[in-house]
């Protein structure tokens, strides 16, 4: 037999010579493995196409498409593709054919899979997909132009990095999201890139006994049939998700308390559903179903309409003559119009509202007493400041309990909350209903008289304080007596709500000064005016600014021993409003302390002293010390204590001439601290005076725990104590014990001459008051050339002159 080869893409040839009985047996062999492969693929493609069409699962006819792909590829790896259903194909058709088939089922390939895990693949390395996207679709190009010795790199390196993507993004899933489908995924994809593989490797090198044809079908088969599998279970799980889904709607559908209705032109209920029918409480069955308007306000449907279709809510409220109990009452209206007929939907918001309008109780008002909290008595004096804008008057009083704190100590909170309880019912009892009151602190509350002038006001706030003060409140077996003090305002054009509740809240501190039960700040008052010069300051510091209309006076001190020696002096804080007219600095204080502003004021006069002193050190010769006041309030703050020693330091060599004045009292309430304060003080050169010293302490056992260098008795055992006895022998007392502790004692609110002759008998080192000189302008210290330049009283003078010869 002689026989030519002409070899169209390169491979290896080999040729075996057979008799007849194993050329019979290979036959038989190769047209089972061909039927039985293409038979059992197109088998499953057309069964896969009939589920496509009548599922109308369109991913089933790519499954279809990839099968008769796969089954194209099996047949060019196995050498039978020249054959197609017992038809030959023309030898010069091949090479086409073959590069075509490869391009196509890589494409194939690459849809199917990227399909049916669209989830997980294109979650993550977007940009790897779309790479093996234009590879594939460069590979197809490439099949019908190029010739096969240039299309077979394309082919290995296209296929290549198709495996090593899939691959890639298989594991990167199954690492992130372990589960069945997955492993079903690496299976399927795993046996189809194998078949892929196998095949160009036996293109390439050849069939040997390994590739026996029936195992080749097998395999194919194999694959094809785990892939198929693959995709019904991807389709079981899109089935499962949707029932899933629909499960959901149809539960929130039928919980969704909504109701869907029909309306003619005039207003009548034409048909509504079930739902509906619970919710009004009627039934369409056995009655025309009525009128809207039996049940709800009058609408605007073309305005309803209009809301529903931009997507904006309306919110109705069933009529409270067709309310009933446990049944809803609140409602979102959505409608629409057409031929004539109003087509609506009503769901039902009470829940919602009840609680929204739960929530804005609890922002208002106070949980305790039910009244209104700070932040709803706020706005409802914001309301009444508008009102008076429009002519509208109204007054606005704060309430103040005295020793209320005394009944939480004594007897606990429980007792103090049901008699803040009791107070706001008697409160409320005198009030009309426009009238309100709201609980801002502990034991402070703020009325607004709604309506009424200052005038008004005070007759009602006067029964408001007869109604507490009188009755006693009865907790358990246990009978409370409350005592209240009581400011009361004019609100006016120009207030701000702060500011209306900070003048009330000054009335109110004056009228417990004064022991009143109502103290009344008219409009114009002088009081009111006095109080806004303090918010102007006060806002002007927390500005940080340098508040015009503080400033400072100094006051001598005189050495009662060697007077001409020394010029010491207090610095004091002075306030002028804006027309300039002085404020009392005790008012001014004392409103600093309220509102927590002192700190403030505090940090001001040290700096501001410092300053001076910095400036004049040089006409400051004969100045042995300057005293400066710190209120107690400043002591208690950890953040101005800070602040103070921040200024110090920057001053720190005029520290050695500060004496900082601490009061008596406030320096027993925290011994510990103002003892650590005092040591501080000390260690930065300045000096520590004990002021109002001996009002109204009976023990002096604690000087030896307070590192002080003196003693600054109170003036109201100086001033009268030529006339009391028992005055001088305090003052001697006190004298002596400063000396023995060698600390030195000042004398203030020294008035006579007298006085002073008995107080430098009694060995007290320094004195202060009018007989020696009043507060002077800070000009007045830096011209004198000694404390003689600056006393005026002759007696005074004299005992100077005296002393000075001595």
């Amino acid at each position: 037999m002689l026989c030519r080869v002409t070899l169209s893409e390169p491979g290896v040839l080999s040729v075996n010579l057979w008799n007849t009985s194993e050329l019979v047996k290979s036959n038989h062999r190769y047209e089972r493995g061909t039927g039985l492969l293409e038979g059992g693929l197109l088998t499953m493609a057309l069964f896969i196409v009939v589920i496509a069409l009548t599922t109308k699962t369109w991913t089933y006819l790519l499954l279809a498409a990839w099968l008769v792909g796969n089954l194209r590829l099996g047949a060019y790896a196995m050498g039978w593709d020249n054959h197609w259903l017992g038809h030959s194909i023309p030898m010069e058709w091949m090479p086409l054919i073959r590069q075509v088939t490869v391009a196509a089922y890589f494409l194939l390939t690459y849809t199917l899979f990227t399909q049916l895990f669209r989830s997980a693949h294109n979650a993550s390395h977007p940009r790897l997909l779309r790479a093996a996207q234009w590879s594939g679709l460069v590979l197809l190009a490439g099949s019908f132009l190029l010739p096969y010795e240039w299309f077979e790199p394309l082919m290995w390196a296209t296929c290549g990095f198709g495996i090593l993507i899939a691959a890639f993004l298989l594991a990167i899933n199954l690492y992130r999201s372990p589960s069945r489908f997955r492993m079903w995924h690496i299976v399927a994809l795993s046996m189809a890139l194998c078949v892929m593989f196998s095949g160009t490797l036996i293109v390439l090198f050849g069939r040997t006994e390994f590739t026996d044809i029936f195992n080749g079908v097998v395999a194919l088969l194999l694959s094809s049939v785990t892939v198929a599998l693959a995709v019904a279970e991807r389709m079981r799980e899109d089935t499962l998700e949707r029932m899933r889904a629909q499960t959901e709607l149809i539960s929130n559908y039928a919980m969704t308390p909504m109701g869907m209705f029909t309306l003619d032109s005039s207003g009548v209920f034409l048909r509504m559903t079930h739902s509906l029918e619970q919710m009004l409480g009627i039934s369409m069955r056995h009655s025309q179903g009525g009128r809207w308007t039996d049940y709800f306000e009058p609408q605007d449907w073309i305005a309803v309409a209009s809301a529903t279709k931009a997507g904006h809510e309306v919110e109705i409220k069933l009529l409270d003559s067709a309310a009933r109990p446990g049944r809803p009452q609140h409602f979102v209206l959505q409608a629409t119009l057409s031929g004539g007929h109003i087509d609506g939907s009503l769901l039902d918001v009470t829940a919602r509202t009840q609680t929204i309008q739960r929530l804005r109780s609890l922002a208002d008002n106070d949980p305790l007493t039910e009244v209104l909290n700070r932040r709803g008595i706020e706005k409802a004096v914001g309301q009444a400041l508008d009102d008076v804008a429009k002519g509208v008057p109204c007054s606005l009083a704060y309430l103040d309990l005295e020793h209320f704190k005394r009944i939480n100590g004594l007897f606990g909170h429980t007792a103090g909350d049901e008699v803040l309880k009791l107070v706001c019912e008697r409160i409320q009892a005198c009030l009309t209903e426009q009238q309100k009151v709201g609980r801002i602190g502990g034991d402070e509350f703020v009325i607004l008289f709604s309506g009424s002038t200052a005038a008004e006001a005070k007759e009602l706030a006067t029964r408001v304080s007869a109604s507490i003060n009188t009755a006693t409140y009865n907790i358990g077996a246990r009978a409370f007596q409350i005592a209240t003090a009581m400011g009361v305002v004019a609100l006016h054009m120009g207030m701000t709500v702060k500011d209306a509740i900070s003048a009330a809240a000054h009335a109110c501190r004056d009228a417990r000064k004064r022991r009143r039960d109502v103290m009344v700040y008219e409009e114009n008052s002088l009081e009111l005016q006095e109080h806004a010069e303090e918010l102007r300051l006060f806002d002007q510091l927390e500005g940080g600014h340098s508040p015009r209309g503080l400033y400072l006076d100094m006051q001598p001190i005189m050495s009662l021993h060697s007077p001409m020696e020394s010029l010491n002096f207090e610095a004091l804080l002075r306030v002028r409003d804006s027309t300039g007219s002085l404020i009392p600095s005790g008012k001014f204080i004392a409103s600093a302390e309220e509102n927590g502003t002192i700190t403030l004021i505090d940090k001001w006069v040290f700096t501001a002293t410092l300053e001076w002193l910095a400036k004049h050190e040089n006409r400051l010769k004969n100045t042995r010390f300057v005293n400066v006041n710190l209120s107690g309030v400043s002591l208690n703050d950890e953040k101005f204590i800070n602040s103070l020693f921040n200024v110090l330091e920057r001053y720190e060599a005029l520290c050695k001439l500060l004496y900082v004045e601490i009061t008596e009292g406030v320096a027993l309430q925290d011994l510990d601290r103002t003892r650590q304060f005092m040591l501080r003080l000390r260690r930065m050169g300045a000096h520590i005076a004990l002021d109002d010293f001996g009002a109204g302490y009976s023990s002096f056992s604690y000087l030896k725990e307070l590192p002080a260098d003196a003693i600054k008795i109170d003036g109201a055992l100086i001033k009268d104590m030529m006339a009391h006895e028992t005055n001088k022998a305090i003052v001697r007392t006190i004298s002596e014990l400063a000396r023995n502790l060698g600390m030195k004692s000042i004398a203030e609110w020294v008035e006579d001459c007298d006085t002073l002759e008995a107080l430098k008998e009694m060995g007290i080192d320094y004195v202060q008051g009018y007989a020696v000189s009043k507060a002077k302008p800070p000009i007045d210290i830096l011209n004198a050339g000694s404390i003689l330049d600056l006393v005026s009283d002759p007696d005074t003078r004299a005992f100077i002159m005296r002393q000075s010869r001595e």
